[in-house]
């Protein structure tokens, strides 16, 4: 396996284009993961011209989307486009599927999209990368429908915008695509592992969802959903406070582990909230906060359950999908993160990642298998490729 990693933050997107596939063309890749910010949006297809013109075909599969900022092994930026090229020699079996309709019914389209990618993979395959639409999908019925299909652990995250909670978009093949969701499967010697962690924590007293309606929450217990936050925090919650202070979704039976769900939008009519993922009637929720120390403590969580004494292999390259609120409780310093990563690695490899409206992972346990998938938000995830 080779991979190699580059960005681009020239503000003109065909040169940046140019700029990227120079990096990679040497290499040949099979694959180019690839994430931009929304700054190139409406002229992604000059990137891609561009892009597709020096690698000279049009058979390298590319898969990706739109962050609020770019991670790549040299630095962090707020604008920008990063791409880690994969070459296998043909020792990995590679395939692709992009279903739309998210908005409507994410967990159809993903459970569909993922019936696709199987049927054009020759077994269930051993790494799986999934990418949709932030802006309109349910990450929760997007994880339920990749689930219901594929067994073995997989991993992604929600594409985003810069801070307006609008429009992101899903790459594929070098067409974009908006209320979409997207799979990259590989078959093969493509060892790896994924972990996670968040640092946010709980405070204040439990709820429980009354009244919900997909990925908006109504009441509750007795209260409006912002009333409820409102009296734990000691403060409205405002447009400032967006990703940044989530709910603590308890899974059932148990108020030790839980997932997070960040706010999306404030309704002022009804005092309802939305989150980027479905919360179910009769949840028991809890309002969470975090410092910058609690933020970075999070990296450092998920790189310990990934040491080389565990992992088997020593890493060649790394995908990184970890929360715009994270960065934004960093001062957009994404970089800070990228220091503590490098730090548990403790070797430079090629890394390419996305602040993301919503991340996509299972938890790495100490005997190396995982636990069930689950959407997050708030979180660091991290895929470490042999």
């Amino acid at each position: 396996m080779r991979y190699v990693s580059s960005k681009s933050i020239l503000t003109n997107p065909y040169r940046a284009g140019l700029e990227i596939g120079e990096a990679l063309a040497p290499i040949s890749p099979e694959v180019l993961l690839l994430f931009a910010s929304m700054s190139y949006d409406p002229d992604f297809s000059d990137f891609f011209e561009a892009l597709y013109e020096v690698l000279g075909t049009e058979s390298v599969i590319v898969f990706g989307g739109t962050g609020d900022g770019i991670y790549e092994t040299s630095g962090a930026e707020n604008f920008g486009v990063c791409a880690l090229g994969i070459t296998s020699a043909g020792s990995v079996v590679w395939s692709t599927a992009l279903e739309l309709g998210v908005q409507t019914d994410s967990f159809t389209a993903a459970s569909v999209c993922a019936r696709t990618v199987l049927a054009r993979s020759p077994r269930m395959p051993g790494f799986s990368m999934v990418l949709a639409d932030g802006a309109k999908a349910d990450g929760q019925g997007i994880v339920s429908g990749i689930v219901s299909e594929i067994t073995g652990p997989f991993f992604g995250g929600l594409t985003s915008d810069n801070r307006k909670f609008t429009r992101s978009k899903v790459f594929l093949n070098g067409k974009e695509y908006e209320d979409a969701v997207a799979i990259l499967t590989g078959c093969g010697d493509l060892g790896f592992a994924v972990n996670a962690a968040s640092g946010w924590k709980p405070m204040g007293n439990t709820g429980v969802v009354e009244e919900n309606s997909g990925c908006e929450i109504r009441t509750i217990s007795g209260q409006t959903a912002q009333e409820f936050m409102t009296r734990q925090l000691g403060k409205s919650p405002s447009e400032s406070d967006l990703a940044i202070v989530p709910l603590a979704a308890y899974h059932q039976d148990s108020l030790e582990h839980f997932s997070l769900r960040a706010t999306s939008q404030l309704h002022p009519d009804n005092g309802a909230i939305s989150v980027f993922g479905n919360v179910e009637k009769g949840t028991v929720v809890r309002v969470c906060t975090a410092t910058t120390s609690d933020v970075l403590r999070g990296v450092e969580d998920a790189m310990q359950g990934l040491t080389h004494e565990s992992l088997g292999f020593i890493p060649s390259a790394a995908i990184i999908v970890s929360c715009v609120a994270r960065k934004w409780l960093l001062a957009d310093r994404g970089d800070k993160e990228l220091v503590l990563f490098f730090k548990g690695l403790d070797r430079t490899i090629p890394v390419i990642g996305f602040p993301s409206f919503g991340e996509i992972s299972p938890l790495r346990l100490e005997d190396g298998r995982y636990t069930t998938v689950s959407f997050q938000n708030n979180t660091f995830v991290v895929c470490l490729l042999r």
